[in-house]
């Protein structure tokens, strides 16, 4: 068992506000090595992409499902982490997939306001029993595009986003969220992780710096809620991620003790996980794929 185990506040405090920030969840010496690799290496070998959202700009992004022996592969494995998501899932967890979000120097893109399980509710989830867990490799700062989130919009339960800027309904409940909830800018420095359910409406805006903003955020499913044959609705979002159904199944998560990262105990920072590249082909003007420049 980890020794970083949460308290009983700040599971109450998720449960109440749908996210929570722990600091130095991290050590800078174990962030380290990934700040120089992606300083050495901006495109991640090349893997980035550009994701088309809600803004003209794609913002730059990688995915994984498959964890390699990496510093990339162990975050999401790390034994703090699964203890922390299984604490707050109150279920043995798997590990649905992650992501760089890594936003460069005045890169105006912008992550419109949404919740996660909206997309995964067509992966054929009876239940939202699901998380991400955000860590920073860099700053996050509300200059350089931090992730914001309506605190306790979680408990909306899940809305009808659909074309979300064109989509009247879900305008207007996010315009009353605001107002009566608020907004919170969820900035970090190296090392802070932040945690949120997968209902709770976030996003994010561009960065306005000189410096570039880059965190791997790993999401989890429990897994007494793996999906469920047959369920499944159309999810064009879904499967321009490329991840097939046959990889969101519950499979069980090997743990990283601790003290990998500080004894140096992987292969590179991010060259032994194989990052899935976006599917081609889809007729969807929402999620779409596109080349960076360099």
């Amino acid at each position: 068992m980890s020794v970083y185990q949460l308290s009983k506040n700040q599971i109450a405090r998720f449960n109440d506000e749908g996210y929570l920030i722990i600091r130095n969840f991290y050590s800078l010496a174990e962030i380290e090595p990934l700040q120089k690799a992606l300083a050495d290496d901006p495109s991640i070998n090349g893997s980035l992409y550009g994701m088309n959202g809600d803004s003209e700009v794609p913002h730059p992004i990688n995915i994984w499902n498959k964890c390699g022996d990496d510093i990339a592969g162990m975050v999401p494995r790390m034994e703090r982490t699964i203890d922390a998501t299984e604490a707050l899932l109150d279920d043995e967890c798997y590990h649905w997939h992650s992501k760089f979000v890594v936003k460069r120097p005045k890169c105006p893109a912008i992550i419109g306001w949404h919740q996660d399980y909206a997309s995964w509710y067509d992966d054929g989830l009876l239940y939202p029993n699901m998380l991400s867990i955000g860590t920073a490799i860099t700053a996050a700062t509300k200059e350089n595009g931090c992730t914001q989130v309506i605190p306790g919009s979680h408990k909306m339960g899940l809305l009808d986003d659909g074309a979300r800027s064109k989509n009247k309904t879900f305008t207007a409940r996010l315009k009353h969220a605001k107002e009566k909830l608020g907004i919170v800018y969820c900035e970090l420095d190296p090392g802070d992780v932040m945690i949120f359910h997968c209902n709770l409406l976030h996003g994010a805006d561009g960065n306005t710096t000189d410096q570039t903003r880059a965190i791997i955020f790993s999401s989890y499913n429990a897994r007494g809620n793996a999906p469920i044959t047959g369920t499944q609705g159309i999810n064009k979002e879904g499967e321009f991620l490329n991840i097939s159904r046959e990889q969101r199944q519950y499979c069980k998560l090997e743990k990283v003790p601790d003290d990998a990262l500080i004894k140096g105990q992987y292969k590179s920072a991010f060259n032994h996980t194989k990052f899935i590249p976006p599917k081609a082909g889809l007729d969807d003007s929402f999620t779409r794929g596109v080349k960076l420049s360099t």
